[in-house]
């Protein structure tokens, strides 16, 4: 009796990966271009300070590059008091992963403490009209 072939148990096959890419330095000038001015719209919008301060208040809203992630992050002034550790802390409220030329997903912060991402694939155009009208990247 002939013995019966058996067929390969893996097989290989194109994948789509998600680690980020390696932006190149073109690349993140053209989305801190494209977002210091919604940067700089936040800024001007933040109320003023309250005396006395009674709560963390928003006083700063600006961006960060690190390694493939653009940050918009927030800068908080808490409230003067004996016990304080700190006058301030920054938190981000949303992160791009640079995936290739002109693609990013799209990131929040969770109470959690770690990344989100909500969008996957899209545009840079598409990334600033969301964190615009999403009221999940409030300010």
């Amino acid at each position: 009796m002939a013995k019966k072939a058996s067929k390969p148990k893996y097989a290989w096959t194109w994948g789509k990966t998600n680690e980020p890419g390696k932006p190149t330095d073109i690349e993140k000038a053209k989305v801190a271009a494209l977002f210091n001015p919604y940067i700089q719209q936040l800024n001007d919008t933040l109320p003023p300070l309250e005396e006395p301060q009674q709560f963390n208040q928003v006083v700063k809203v600006d961006s960060k590059w690190r390694g493939s992630y653009f940050y918009l992050m927030s800068h908080y002034k808490c409230p003067p008091s004996p016990m304080s550790i700190k006058t301030g802390f920054e938190i981000g409220f949303a992160r791009l992963t640079f995936k290739s030329t002109g693609i990013f997903d799209l990131s929040y912060f969770r109470h959690t403490g770690q990344w989100f991402v909500i969008f996957y694939d899209l545009s840079l155009e598409d990334c600033l009209e969301r964190i615009k009208t999403d009221p999940i990247f409030s300010v």
